[in-house]
């Protein structure tokens, strides 16, 4: 890694992978850092000391063992005060934070005013949390590329954050990211399985398809139509590599008028068969 004596931030997209969910970042004594993303993120900090300035920041010294929330399109920038190792992890819009996140902690007024406060959350960790970063960065150090295996990670991170931290914790860490686009994303998530088209979502939501569509495509940055399809897919694949139906019983439960229609969409998205796609998953 190139030294970075002009101390110009260097942008954690030249240290990582953006296709990968978790990032395992090694930084030099006096290098600096920029993270800045569509994701919000979450960077744990394994070892070393680091400053955190942006974002209403200014020099926050952040110490191992500590986790940090940035919001989305807020760029800040970490500067290394001797070597120090970091895990980024990025919360997809297809993480619910509200199997995580106690939103009824505390009332919506205080969260949203406690929002306003703070820029970035910041939080502490205890042995349980380091032991599983511990373990990531095996996984990294052992050159494992292999990205589901991350994001169930990043949300085996969330799980322990809610069953170790406190509420106040959890709701302060939040604060940042909590918004009304924060509540319409978790909403999305929650209404997935009740609505098989765009337009019940947006019945559900008591917009008109039109307000959806406009407010959907603002925070997920893709089509209401295109995302439903992808998550669909994802359950689809899921289904075939790892459930015990057939295919014919899939195909009739996700809506597919005929095999032929069920084979073509596993081929547009998988690039295989439903027979091929369970061979290779179970090899």
């Amino acid at each position: 890694m190139k030294s970075n004596h002009s101390n110009e931030p260097i942008d954690n997209a030249q240290y990582g992978d953006k296709n990968q969910a978790i990032d395992y970042i090694k930084l030099p004594e006096g290098e600096n850092l920029k993270i800045f993303s569509d994701l919000n993120q979450i960077i744990f900090v394994c070892s070393g000391g680091l400053t955190l300035s942006g974002n209403g920041v200014s020099d926050k010294k952040v110490k191992d063992g500590e986790s940090v929330l940035i919001p989305m399109q807020n760029p800040c920038v970490f500067t290394a005060l001797e070597h120090a190792e970091m895990l980024v992890m990025k919360l997809s819009h297809d993480v619910n934070l509200h199997d995580y996140y106690p939103p009824n902690s505390l009332s919506e007024e205080h969260q949203e005013k406690n929002a306003k406060k703070k820029s970035v959350g910041f939080l502490k960790s205890n042995q349980r949390i380091i032991a599983f970063s511990n373990t990531v960065k095996n996984y990294k150090n052992d050159g494992i590329k292999n990205n589901r295996l991350f994001e169930v990670k990043v949300e085996e991170f969330l799980f322990l954050i809610k069953e170790y931290c406190d509420k106040k914790q959890i709701t302060n860490f939040f604060a940042p990211i909590y918004s009304p686009d924060f509540i319409f994303s978790n909403k999305v998530l929650h209404y997935l399985s009740k609505a098989k088209t765009v337009r019940d979502m947006a019945a559900l939501f008591e917009y008109s398809l039109s307000g959806y569509e406009k407010k959907f495509k603002r925070i997920f940055n893709v089509s209401p139509y295109k995302w439903m399809r992808e998550q669909k897919a994802k359950k689809i694949y899921h289904e075939v590599c790892y459930g015990p139906k057939t295919f014919t019983l899939i195909a009739s439960e996700y809506g597919f008028s005929s095999p032929a229609h069920f084979n073509d969409f596993c081929k547009t998205f998988y690039d295989n068969t439903p027979g091929k796609l369970r061979k290779k998953a179970r090899q």
